[in-house]
């Protein structure tokens, strides 16, 4: 079963999904601007719906705890879309983290992950479906990063829920070791951003390791030219990895809405997929980007 915010589906109902996005999300406390987060139901629906036209059935939320998630806000989201969300518990990068993780063990961490996965998320009877984005720093895992980790590990160990980061080049051979040395199944760990680097053998060394890796920063032109990420996809898949792959745009910010001018959540069906094609991909091989591989991860036998 797979779980969403409006409760457990097969997997065989998901879909075509976005593997890595934001619907809820507030950075601004740290990038101190005003565009920098998504809060309202009312601005997020209608760009929901566009993506929605272009033939997107469900979308993973990785927001994390320490980025003002709100799950209630993403079942009224769902419910007035019939997108279907699967949300997430974690904690993102240290300068987001609240001060009590200073004092917290990975086993104190992972228990907080456990209860919203299998108990539900405060008071709300919503349950996550994943531990995501569970992230490190650009050059190393600074303050308590490594430790939520860590405690994802452990929480994926006890639920055999699936694990999605956010990771640079510098971390994501450390990334991996700890997730497989905590017990996690590598074919249940999403190493997220990795086609903001331009380099097929690196992307083969990781997929060697067994994990899924993303390519989900589509759209963002200013990190990358979707030429490129769709060059990269088909080469993975030719390497024969295309069951290890999936897709998504990473909105995190208003700025990047259509309707602010931005691609929004379009750029996977409107830009990448198509220039997948054209290199190309067969529809099967697409189909398992966007849907296949999403559905095989997150589907679990919920303890």
């Amino acid at each position: 079963m797979i779980r969403t915010v409006l409760g457990d589906i097969r997997k065989e109902e998901l879909g075509r999904t976005l593997a890595h996005e934001h619907f809820i999300i507030d950075l601004s406390k740290v990038r101190h601007d005003n565009f920098s987060l998504i809060e309202t139901v009312e601005e997020v629906v209608p760009e929901i719906k566009l993506a929605m036209a272009t033939g997107i059935d469900a979308a993973f939320e990785v927001s994390t705890i320490d980025l003002s998630r709100d799950v209630l806000k993403l079942r009224e989201i769902s419910l007035q879309t019939g997108l279907k969300i699967v949300c997430s518990t974690g904690f993102y990068l240290t300068q987001y983290h609240p001060a009590w993780l200073n004092d917290a063990t990975a086993e104190d961490i992972a228990r907080i992950y456990i209860k919203e996965l299998t108990e539900g998320i405060d008071d709300t009877g919503i349950k996550a479906g994943l531990i995501a984005e569970i992230a490190s720093s650009p050059l190393r895992f600074e303050g308590n990063e490594k430790k939520c980790l860590q405690a994802a590990a452990i929480a994926a160990r006890a639920t055999g829920a699936a694990v999605s980061t956010h990771t640079g080049r510098a971390t994501a051979m450390e990334t991996i070791d700890t997730l497989l040395d905590g017990g996690v199944r590598p074919d249940k760990i999403i190493i997220g951003h990795q086609d903001l680097i331009n380099d097929h053998d690196y992307h083969l060394s990781l997929l060697k390791r067994g994990v899924n890796i993303a390519f989900d920063t589509c759209g963002k032109s200013a990190y990358m030219a979707d030429e490129i990420r769709a060059e990269n996809a088909v080469k993975i898949i030719r390497e024969g990895y295309g069951d290890h792959l999936v897709l998504s745009n990473d909105v995190s910010r208003r700025t990047y809405f259509v309707g602010a001018g931005g691609p929004g959540y379009c750029a996977v069906m409107k830009s990448v997929v198509p220039l997948i094609r054209q290199y190309g991909a067969s529809e099967e091989e697409i189909e398992k980007l966007l849907a296949h591989n999403p559905a095989r991860i997150a589907d679990n036998d919920w303890k």
